[in-house]
């Protein structure tokens, strides 16, 4: 287990963005677990997009509504002098990636280009997600994926998942126990669809060259039905070709892993932050 210094987890705040139609309560073992390692800024951030029966907002938020709270969320521990690592699962890629567009990198820090804040992007980890390039968004890259009511949408709408979506949403060798699936399954909320139809406008690898420094994380189940290993590898093998870079996200698989691994393995999602917070 990496051991960092005190000063590196009193100083960095983790922001972890859910999936679709998800709460924030689906990173519950991976806050105890970094709240027990002595981290003490962690922000479990909704979206606006998914949002319960008895609070569904009107008109439903749409991706750039997602990415400008997230964004809010990280400037506010970057305005107090903190790094942040942001963690996002499935649909959270989107709009994760969006909203650290031209957000304080050490590399600005460094050249005194902006004064005001001290704390920077430091990272980014894409757990079970989307990696977006511009002009993407959920429909285009899920097209041949996707299922209804979730691939025609409803414009202005809310979606709900079909009943029995539960145990291929939280498919993985590590679920033993149908009730607990079907109680995970039952939290889950409804989704705005025209957040599924938002185009992201910026690409991650240019934030990633000054900010992260190579601190960008994929980590992929292989057991996942929602976005398949072949999907996952896909979206990197893109944002190599197109940036020009090798090696700009750092590939994760795991044996048995599903598209909850924040529920199932949380101590995956802790070991990749503690990785890429490693030796700054």
């Amino acid at each position: 287990m990496t051991t960092l210094p005190d000063q590196v987890k009193s100083n960095t705040a983790i922001v972890l963005v859910p999936g679709s139609f998800s709460p924030t309560s689906f990173y519950t073992h991976v806050v105890r677990i970094l709240s027990q390692q002595g981290f003490e800024h962690i922000s479990p951030t909704p979206l606006l997009s998914a949002c319960p029966p008895s609070d569904l907002r009107t008109p439903p938020a749409k991706l750039e509504d997602d990415s400008l709270y997230i964004r809010e969320v990280i400037q506010a521990h970057l305005s107090k002098g903190r790094d942040v690592v942001l963690v996002a699962n499935s649909y959270g890629g989107f709009p994760s990636t969006e909203a650290i567009s031209g957000l304080p990198s050490r590399a600005s820090l460094t050249t005194g280009s902006d004064s005001t804040q001290t704390g920077a992007v430091v990272g980014m980890i894409y757990l079970s997600s989307f990696v977006p390039l511009p002009g993407d968004s959920i429909r285009n890259v899920m097209a041949e994926y996707l299922f209804e009511p979730l691939k025609t949408g409803a414009k202005g709408e809310y979606m709900t998942l079909p009943e029995g979506s539960g145990p291929g949403i939280f498919k993985d060798t590590a679920f033993t126990n149908e009730a607990q699936i079907q109680a995970w399954f039952e939290t889950m909320t409804r989704h705005s669809s025209d957040s599924f139809d938002g185009q992201v406008k910026n690409d991650m690898w240019s934030e990633g060259e000054n900010g992260f420094k190579g601190r960008v994380v994929y980590i992929a189940g292989d057991n996942d039905d929602v976005v398949p290993i072949a999907l996952a590898q896909s979206m990197i093998n893109k944002v190599e070709e197109i940036s020009g870079k090798k090696d700009v996200v750092k590939y994760i698989q795991i044996e048995g892993g599903g598209h909850g691994m924040h529920l199932s393995r949380p101590e995956v999602v802790v070991k990749a932050i503690t990785d890429v917070l490693e030796g700054l």
